[in-house]
């Protein structure tokens, strides 16, 4: 039989010291949403007083409920009185310290045996804590979905039996099995492995099942077309919260190219090492302070020794000739600056104690950072070689000397053959016409010395000494030198330099024989004046000089004849003039260019080097 309310509420006076420890909601309403009874956790939950809640509907009380809190749960009050049965709801409860409260609760509405309504019983616990557990839950399943499917390497999730659980997008490219295909059992997820492999995989996942750790190691898997590709495979148990394995976590990343680059790699190597171990050439390697890290085997035999690399780098560098140092200094230094590769010569002291001419091609190999990380040297006897040169030049010396003697036979025979009829004339002439023709014999005995003395200038061997020197006040004292004979042909010199010029390495005196002789060539060419304009630039490690004139010009079949000996295009020129210039531009490592046209002047280029090429 039912208790009436006022046969109730004395009742629960008596259990309310035994609700008031329990760590849960508890409330008794009326039909009017009037508390009746309420425990401690209850009262300061939604922050009632103890003294003033009985009896007063949740809107009258002095508590932490917001309006809004209020007017949803009279919404379910009412929703738990119509129904008769248990209501389940959440509400977040604002607290006093500006936290919030997440409460579950049920209310279950009692009635007489009339069907009349009696009290509403609100129960339920604080689930705030589990509510973040379930969000931070929710943030790493959804964190750990975007990994799966963000990243490139293929995954693989299975159980302890090695069921799947979970593929992502990459392993379906990878291997060409859908998660479907898996998951549903049609396929077994050993059919990525290989026969020969699977023993293998076997133990590895007994490994994983005892707690062992396993690190990753490369092997192979099959696609499903059947084409098997190379893979790293790192390993890692999933476990429960009790520490037990329930699962395994297997990611794929595809080293194919990389494999397919070691292989070639290998295979390049093996076939070099096979050219080098046979070459009858020197081929090194060594680091940047000049150790030796490898050399071939033809060192021994040039060298006469047979302890390997040890007894090389003992003796390889007393083996040099003692004058050749500094230039090998000279030429590693530019190198290490420079970093590209460069070829020179050294003389070498053999196992027959004769010293030979090696000739040497080096390649500095740099590291990621663009460091010289070693050299790599490949170097040759070429002794006989050079001795085959010296006597080719020495043939070169006496066809040159023989077109030499030609020509100048044929130009003096000239001035002879006038001197000689102007002999006999003066026999039988006047007084008047002796001096006339003594005037013709001086001017042709005048060009017969010029010819011979441009002669000596071109065949007679000069010492000469390289060093650096500025180019501009090279110019300019050339200039000076030739600025009386151009005004009196009414021609001024303009000299423009561009930028800074640096010193250039060659033999002073020479250059200004180059520039004097072009310049006067361009004098000579403006009979009517004009302008001649100087031009010097630096221009990616050489140095230009321009000079154009405002001359009558060059014919252009006959700019390709410049330089040759006994041709010219003036009147009284012996063609000497420019053969020198070719020669002493050639001595320079540098080169010269003419451009012409006719009636409007001429352009010569001379590009000379900044640094000498002979050492870099």
């Amino acid at each position: 039989m039912l208790l009436t309310g006022n046969e109730l509420l004395p009742k629960l006076g008596v259990f309310k010291k035994l609700i008031d420890v329990l760590p849960e909601f508890i409330c008794l309403k009326n039909e009017d949403g009037e508390w009746l009874e309420a425990n401690e956790f209850a009262l300061q939950v939604c922050g009632v007083e103890r003294n003033s809640y009985k009896g007063v509907r949740a809107e009258e009380l002095s508590c932490f409920l917001t309006p809004d809190t209020i007017r949803r749960c009279h919404e379910t009050d009412q929703k738990a009185w119509k129904t008769g049965r248990p209501i389940k709801i959440q509400e977040e409860v604002l607290q006093k310290d500006g936290s919030t409260l997440i409460l579950e609760l049920i209310k279950q509405a009692t009635f007489d045996d009339e069907g009349n309504p009696l009290y509403l019983f609100v129960t339920g616990r604080d689930i705030t804590q589990h509510k973040e557990k379930e969000e931070e839950l929710s943030v790493a399943l959804e964190l750990l979905e975007s990994v799966l499917e963000g990243t490139t390497d293929a995954i693989l999730i299975v159980d302890t039996k090695e069921n799947p659980i979970k593929v992502n997008q990459s392993f379906e490219k990878l291997f060409g099995w859908e998660e479907e295909d898996l998951l549903s059992g049609r396929v077994d997820s050993h059919v990525i492995i290989p026969s020969e492999y699977k023993p293998e995989s076997k133990s590895i996942m007994s490994l994983l099942a005892e707690g062992s750790t396993v690190p990753s190691f490369e092997t192979q898997r099959v696609c499903k077309e059947g084409t098997k590709i190379d893979v790293s495979i790192s390993f890692s148990a999933i476990r429960n919260m009790q520490g037990q394995v329930i699962g395994f976590c297997l990611i794929y990343r595809d080293i194919t190219p990389q494999k397919k680059a070691e292989r070639a790699l290998r295979e390049s190597e093996a076939k070099y090492r096979v050219i080098a171990e046979h070459s009858k050439d020197l081929i090194a390697v060594a680091d940047p302070s000049g150790k030796l890290l490898y050399c071939s085997p033809s060192h021994e035999g040039l060298l006469g020794l047979r302890n390997g690399l040890d007894e090389l780098n003992e003796v390889i560098y007393s083996r040099i000739h003692p004058d050749d140092w500094e230039f090998l200094r000279a030429t590693f230094a530019k190198a290490r600056s420079r970093k590209k590769p460069f070829t020179f010569e050294f003389r070498l002291k053999i196992n027959s104690g004769d010293w030979v001419v090696m000739e040497t091609n080096a390649v500095p190999v740099l590291n990621e950072w663009d460091e010289i990380e070693s050299y790599v040297t490949i170097a040759r006897d070429i002794t006989a070689t050079k001795e085959t040169e010296e006597l080719i030049r020495k043939s070169e010396k006496l066809s040159v000397l023989g077109e030499l003697a030609a020509g100048v036979a044929h130009e003096i025979r000239n001035p002879l053959t006038s001197l000689i009829g102007f002999a006999q004339l003066l026999k039988e002439s006047d007084e008047e016409m002796k001096d006339k023709y003594i005037g013709i014999m001086l001017t042709e005995l005048k060009r017969i010395n010029d010819i011979v003395g441009e002669l000596m200038l071109v065949a007679k061997p000069q010492a000469v000494h390289f060093e650096n020197s500025s180019l501009k006040d090279m110019l300019e004292s050339v200039v000076r030198l030739l600025d009386t004979q151009a005004i009196i042909k009414n021609v001024q010199i303009q000299l423009n330099t561009f930028g800074d010029i640096p010193p250039v390495y060659c033999v002073e005196n020479q250059l200004k024989q180059l520039f004097i002789n072009l310049l006067k060539n361009s004098i000579e060419s403006m009979d009517k004046g004009g302008l001649i304009r100087l031009t010097l630039i630096k221009a990616k490690g050489n140095v230009m000089v321009e000079i154009e004139d405002q001359g009558s010009g060059i014919p252009k079949d006959r700019i390709e004849k410049l330089g040759e000996p006994f041709y010219t295009t003036k009147e009284k020129g012996t063609g000497l003039g420019l053969m020198v210039c070719y020669k002493i531009v050639k001595e320079h490592f540098g080169q010269i260019h003419f451009e012409s046209e006719e009636g409007k002047g001429t352009k010569v280029q001379v590009k000379l080097p900044i640094y000498p090429l002979s050492v870099v």
